[in-house]
């Protein structure tokens, strides 16, 4: 690689960790930065986020305190966003993991309450506490307690990655929506982008295109292991909310549940569905429209929810939208040089955290290519700690994570998808 500012750095792929990456390659002093995406930045699986951003090490999530940095990190990263002055939905209302018995009490809060992880400001609460703080989002009846992490942040995605793309033009980047890569060979250093534009050369190329990375790497001989999923978020009609609330992880129900500009919006792991059960490995670049998928989720889960949050009873459906996390079989992100390839990192794995860690992973894929010193250790994340042809499809990967599929109930579509 060409040493100095005078490097061309590519970075393909336009959600919040490539966009994270061509603003952070920036800063670093480079000196051209060029940002590839397929549709329109945003426009896949980080637009379809949830917003919810908190230090997920904390009893949730097995990345340590290598995660615990990048997730800190990003809570500092959209706070700077917000204080640029642009309106990103930005919200410190914090983050409740909330049980509904005291078995779920056992297994989901004392592990956040208790880990090495947790912030000192975390707080223990009872149903009635819960009531409190929630506004009439959740009927304290219902439910046993909760760990409150008072730190944790809401944004919308689509508000802050548009002023995150403000930043990288302003600082000189280039961005091009509606460019699809085709190929890359790397010789000599150089790295040479075939694309539906023509062909691109750089000095160094970041793949972070999410659910299409490994269609990327196919040519330079290298493979992830990674599940992709097709995950649904829907968002009710105003509910007349405050704009106050936490966000809420309730593991009994496999759910995530947060206020938005009034409304509920929500999902549930116990609807997300493995891409390769709909048959194909290929996908068109953007987001998943599976309306019967969509569909079977609100259906089935309501009948539980409501009694829980009573704002949803008679709540009609105003939006709804799908995106494609990856997840790993060891629900660690991926970031690194891809083995034998000096020119090229690729980052990913987000396995649904991709909001919370974008912006730390753009970094710290920053540092690697150019060679600066990282933010943490990437050792715990690093690309070949599974070798290429560990699993000869997702189906595989999927079958080596038993306890995904019986978190996230993938069982269930099985017969409905072969």
């Amino acid at each position: 690689m060409t040493k100095g500012n005078d490097k061309h750095i590519v970075v393909v792929g336009g959600g919040i960790i490539g966009c994270s990456t061509a603003y952070h390659l920036l800063k670093a002093g480079t000196k051209k930065v060029t940002l590839l995406e397929a549709v329109e930045p945003g426009k896949a699986t980080t637009g379809a986020g949830a917003g919810f951003v908190s230090h997920w090490s904390a009893g949730m999530v097995l990345m340590g305190a290598e995660g615990l940095t990048l997730q800190q990190y990003g809570l500092d990263f959209y706070r700077m966003l917000h204080e640029l002055g642009t309106e990103i939905g930005y919200r410190k209302n914090g983050t409740l993991m909330m049980a509904l018995t005291s078995q779920g009490r056992e297994d989901f809060v004392m592990p956040v309450l208790t880990s090495p992880y947790a912030p000192k400001e975390m707080q223990d609460l009872n149903a009635a506490q819960i009531g409190a703080i929630m506004g009439g989002l959740v009927d304290p009846a219902k439910v046993h307690s909760g760990a409150y992490n008072p730190h944790g942040i809401q944004v919308d995605t689509t508000l802050a990655l548009g002023v995150l793309l403000g930043e990288i033009e302003k600082f000189g980047g280039t961005v091009r929506s509606g460019t699809r890569v085709t190929s890359i060979t790397e010789a000599d250093g150089k790295v040479t982008l075939e694309t539906t534009i023509g062909k691109i050369e750089a000095d160094g190329v970041v793949l972070a295109a999410g659910a299409w990375n490994n269609e990327l790497l196919n040519g330079l001989g290298w493979r992830l292991p990674m599940l992709r999923v097709v995950a649904t978020r829907v968002v009710t009609d105003d509910r007349g909310l405050p704009s106050t609330l936490p966000t809420i992880q309730c593991r009994e129900l496999r759910l995530w549940l947060r206020e938005t500009f009034g409304a509920v919006m929500w999902g549930t792991g116990s609807h997300y569905i493995p891409l390769h059960r709909l048959g194909g490995d290929e996908i068109e670049p953007g987001r998943p429209h599976n309306e019967e998928l969509m569909q079977a989720m609100v259906d089935q889960q309501m009948e539980k929810l409501e009694p829980v949050f009573p704002p949803l009873r008679d709540s009609k459906l105003a939006s709804w939208t799908q995106g494609i996390p990856c997840y790993t079989p060891d629900v660690g992100l991926l970031v690194g040089h891809v083995p034998g390839h000096e020119s090229v990192v690729v980052v990913g794995g987000d396995n649904e955290s991709g909001v919370t860690h974008g912006p730390g992973l753009g970094r710290l894929a920053t540092e690697i290519i150019l060679d600066r010193e990282k933010i943490i250790d990437p050792t715990r994340f690093r690309v070949d700690r599974y070798a290429s042809d560990a699993f000869k499809d997702e189906a595989a990967v999927e079958a080596s994570m038993p306890a995904w599929s019986a978190r996230h109930g993938a069982h269930r579509f099985a017969a409905a998808a072969e």
